[in-house]
């Protein structure tokens, strides 16, 4: 059985991570992770990770035109981003987001199959007023191929307090 692209990804990425949750979803990711093939929504037990639930977002994949649906927002997010966003498309919410980091590079996991990461500033407004993010996308698909699903999993970092 060869190794799917994917796990190895995930693994860099979980490496070079550095906030906590981020490193924490993506080991979990990789234990449920088949080897073979992408995982399967199915696979993910949120309740093996309730710590990590206010920073995560789980977005439905639609094709033929790229389209995203939040399907779950952790109240992490839900207060960053000033609004819970559950049920609605992200080119809904913020228009233009096409040619924002937050639909491309989903279009990018749902195209690869390989998980993405960012670290830095989100060109995205929310509510709150941080000095980076840290973040990562994961693929799940049911049928081990398709991507039908993307977990994220998103850190606000705050800037360092003035001396």
């Amino acid at each position: 059985m060869e190794e799917h692209p994917s796990l190895q990804r995930a693994r860099e990425i979980r490496d070079r991570a550095q906030a906590r949750e981020v490193q924490d979803l993506l080991s979990y990711w990789i234990a449920i992770h088949p080897g073979d093939r992408i995982p399967a929504r199915a696979a993910f037990d949120p309740m093996q990770i309730p710590r990590l639930l206010p920073n995560l977002v789980l977005t439905d994949v639609e094709r033929d035109p790229y389209r995203f649906r939040v399907r779950l927002m952790g109240t992490g997010i839900v207060e960053a981003m000033g609004g819970d966003f559950t049920g609605r498309y992200l080119d809904e919410v913020w228009p233009g987001a096409g040619n924002q980091p937050l639909v491309r590079d989903r279009v990018e996991v749902a195209e690869t199959g390989l998980p993405n990461y960012r670290y830095g500033r989100s060109p995205t407004p929310f509510k709150l007023d941080f000095a980076a993010l840290e973040r990562a996308f994961l693929p799940f698909a049911a049928n081990g191929t398709d991507v039908d699903v993307i977990l994220s999993v998103i850190v606000y970092m705050r800037p360092p307090p003035e001396t």
